[in-house]
């Protein structure tokens, strides 16, 4: 018996009881299992049986599968084959656009826990194929290695490397490649000692030599990736406020207003006017602006309605 441990993208690490015999099709379904909130033992009934359910976690075809820092496309592979032992560590990547179901609770047969953040990032092998090749192909198929710290991301460029930008690289390893939610604009490609442009092509001349870039962020980035995470948790924050404003706001109506609701409201009039000062100085790139000015808006319809009620209620 194998123990897998299957490092998400959202830093869990979940423990898999495996056979060296199991395909890597049978470890997607135990993951697409695993992320429905049941544990492997609950659908396993004996050495590599499957009892079919309804599931609602992360379909195998939404699943990328890294192993040894690989992706396992073959579904027919065994672990054995690939030469996967004890204590083999699995990463799982998903397909652009979908997106991780919610955490599952932990219980005696799963124990969940979050991937400490100091923790070494597994290194990624990926290879894929750069689209909107028309017409004659290169004979022989060029290809652009791009190298991102410890990861390396092989793409073949099938319409030549002066047909295609640092553009199209950037657009595809953003929502191929690329962990998600990170936007090619925020990729900065670095070939031949200098930053290209997005509408530089690869290259000045139609060779089928392969190429080598270097993949780095541009600066803030991270500091916008902490304003995302910082405006996820004041969202749900803020959800709780307004729920706890319309129960307060219920009662005001009522007449059954006292000491305590004046409490309460106080609480939640700090709450809100903290993020109303906050959320202008937090910053987010380009794509999350949208969400920021809704919490934004949400915050200052909390603050009317918290006006409204100051007339009502002696704070």
């Amino acid at each position: 018996m194998l123990k897998l441990v299957v490092a998400t993208p959202d830093k869990r690490k979940v423990e898999l009881d495996c056979l060296p015999t199991d395909t890597f099709a049978e470890v997607k379904s135990r993951i697409e299992a695993m992320t429905n909130h049941l544990s492997w033992q609950s659908v396993r009934t004996d050495l590599g049986a499957l009892v079919p359910e309804a599931a609602t976690g992360v379909p195998p075809e939404k699943q990328r599968l890294l192993c040894n820092g690989r992706e396992r496309k073959d579904g027919k592979e065994t672990l054995g084959s690939a030469g996967v032992g004890a204590k083999s560590k699995l990463m799982l990547m998903l397909a652009p656009g979908y997106s991780m179901p919610a955490a599952p609770i932990a219980s005696a047969s799963q124990e969940v826990a979050p991937e400490p953040e100091e923790a070494e990032a597994e290194a990624v092998e990926l290879e894929g194929e750069l689209p909107g090749a028309t017409g004659a192909m290169a004979q022989a198929v060029p290809s652009v290695l791009v190298r991102q710290g410890r990861h390396r991301y092989k793409v073949r460029v099938p319409q030549g490397l002066k047909e295609a930008t640092f553009g199209d690289l950037a657009d595809f390893l953003a929502a191929q490649m690329l962990p998600p939610g990170i936007p090619s604009s925020e990729l900065r490609l670095i070939s031949k000692g200098k930053t290209a442009s997005r509408d530089e092509p690869l290259s000045d001349q139609q060779s089928c030599k392969d190429m080598s870039v270097m993949l780095l962020f541009r600066e803030g980035f991270h500091v916008a990736a902490e304003g995302a995470r910082w405006m996820a948790e004041k969202g749900e924050e803020l959800a709780q406020a307004e729920a706890r404003l319309m129960s307060l706001s219920k009662r005001v109506e009522a007449n059954f207003s006292d000491a305590e609701t004046s409490l309460q409201l106080t609480e939640v009039a700090g709450f809100i006017d903290t993020l109303l000062q906050s959320v202008d100085s937090v910053r987010v790139n380009s794509m999350k602006l949208p969400q920021m000015e809704e919490l934004r808006n949400r915050a200052m319809k909390a603050d009317e309605r918290l006006k409204e009620l100051r007339k009502t209620v002696r704070f």
